[in-house]
């Protein structure tokens, strides 16, 4: 840079002044008519493939400004050796270069969040609609538009696990028809052998208060001596603990093993050895009139291993329990509350029966119920190789009949009304829904929860029936895959 423009910082240096004096008038003059800038600003060029935050500060050059044609002319020249001391202090001064990110709007940042909170509750809101929203919701007329094949093959496969025999039943100690047996015994023999092995159950329930008593206590008898030991689904239903109390007042904590709702039938395990197991009969040799003992816990554990001697009354008795119907054996032999689950004993001291109801009915006496030793033997059997019943039927719904009058005052049909449909069941895929009735199982009308079991139970797992369905005071035939009833827990209830 050339010794021209030292009026540039005149004002702050008058030692500059004084040398600017000395040079000619032309120069002079052209320098005074030029006025001295108050402030000037200028950038440096950065190369595009630098980023700023790596140059040093030592290595940027001042540029040299000069007076060109009156305009200030901005180069990249190095300034001159020849510069004077107030140019040098100049050229020598800091750069102060700040590199302030870009400051994003308020606004814009607003409108980011509120557009990602709509988009999180849409987004929820039709996930939502989807989970709820069946795959296939036609009405019963159009309901068929899957394969009975293809809606099995929908519910999951339950274990192919081989049933083995666990419950022997024991030969018939006498012919059948014969008046007298070789061998029978007395009631007192019959107890003496029987008694050791029934064993009372008690139970406790989920959350309820204990004192040292419990929800409910019935009898069980001792299948093996291992520990298996057979009782009512009824005494064990729910019970988040289980104890069994042996005669001699031995107490065990139970496993559950297997129960199954609709024999009343349940299996427990105690870990123990050498127990007294009991004596299995065939319970298809029995007779009406036959010496009959019931063995159990009457009223709950303080009247242990009661004693109870009468006859068979009858057997192959249908009975009606909570809407199933139940082949039974009748006895005389006193039953009360706190037997369920203890054996039916025959004059040989074999157990034929386990004791699971009494009619209730304060006019009624000697009406006690057991369940058939053959009934309960398969039952056993797959309770303890599987864990539950595999096959049994089931539509997958829970319903409530309600009388042809009442349907006649609401305007609708007689049958089941429809409260809940299974999801994975096949009917739920084929369309039907809660609030449908149902007035026919394959072209066969029924008024009573009873009838429709009875209707449903002469088919079997996989077997596809046809369900006439009315809807919105239309009437429609949809065609149904009787579905396994251990893959569909908690259905198939119904209530008049």
């Amino acid at each position: 840079m050339n010794n021209e423009n030292p009026n540039l910082y005149s004002d702050n240096n008058e030692e500059l002044n004084s040398t600017n004096a000395q040079q000619t008038s032309s120069e002079g003059n052209a320098a005074e008519s030029i006025p001295s800038p108050e402030r000037i600003s200028y950038s440096v060029p950065m190369a595009d493939s630098v980023e700023p935050d790596s140059i040093p500060m030592s290595d940027v050059e001042s540029p040299n400004l000069s007076v060109n044609n009156g305009q200030l002319d901005s180069t990249n020249s190095p300034v001159s050796a020849d510069s004077t001391d107030a140019t040098d202090n100049t050229e020598k001064s800091a750069i102060n270069m700040e590199f302030k990110p870009r400051k994003t709007p308020t606004w814009l940042i607003v409108l980011v969040c509120v557009i990602s909170v709509l988009y999180v509750a849409v987004s929820s809101i039709l996930i939502i609609t989807i989970m709820n929203k069946s795959p296939n919701q036609p009405t019963p007329s159009n309901a068929s538009t899957s394969s009975p094949e293809q809606s099995a093959q929908s519910a999951p496969a339950l274990e192919d696990v081989p049933i083995e025999e666990h419950l022997t039943i024991s030969e018939s100690k006498r012919s059948l028809g014969a008046r007298t047996a070789e061998g029978s015994l007395t009631v007192k023999e019959i107890s003496e052998k029987v008694r050791p092995s029934v064993v009372g159950v008690a139970c406790e329930t989920q959350g309820a208060f204990s004192s040292g008593s419990f929800d409910s206590v019935g009898s069980g008898i001792i299948m093996t001596a291992d520990g298996y030991i057979i009782t009512n689904n009824h005494v064990i239903e729910g019970a988040s603990k289980i104890q069994v109390i042996l005669d001699d007042g031995t107490t065990y904590g139970a496993r559950l093993i297997g129960s199954d709702a609709r024999s009343d039938l349940a299996v427990i395990k105690i870990e123990a050895s050498d127990l007294p197991a009991a004596e299995f009969g065939d319970s298809d040799q029995l007779e009406q009139g036959d010496p009959a003992v019931a063995i159990g816990n009457p009223a709950g554990l303080q009247l242990q291993n009661t004693v109870t001697y009468g006859i068979i009354s009858a057997i192959n008795r249908d009975i009606i329990v909570d809407d199933r119907a139940m082949t039974l054996i009748q006895t005389d032999a006193s039953i009360n509350p706190g037997n369920s689950g203890g054996p039916l004993v025959n004059e040989f001291g074999q157990v034929i029966g386990i004791n699971t109801i009494k009619v209730g009915v304060s006019y009624y006496e000697g009406l006690g119920f057991a369940i058939p030793m053959n009934t309960v033997k398969p039952i056993v059997d797959e309770l303890i190789s599987v864990g539950y019943i595999k096959g049994r039927p089931s539509i997958g719904i829970t319903g409530m009949t309600i009388s042809e009058s009442d349907y006649a005052y609401y305007g609708l049909p007689a049958g089941l009304l429809v409260e809940y449909v299974h999801p994975q069941s096949d009917a739920f895929k084929k369309g039907l829904r809660r609030g449908d009735v149902i007035t026919h199982l394959n072209g066969e009308a029924f008024t009573s929860t009873a009838e429709i079991r009875k209707l449903r139970d002469n088919y079997k797992a996989g077997d596809t029936i046809t369900l006439t369905v009315y809807r919105n005071s239309k009437t429609a035939d949809i065609e149904v895959i009787l579905m396994d009833e251990a893959l569909l827990p908690a259905t198939e209830s119904y209530s008049n």
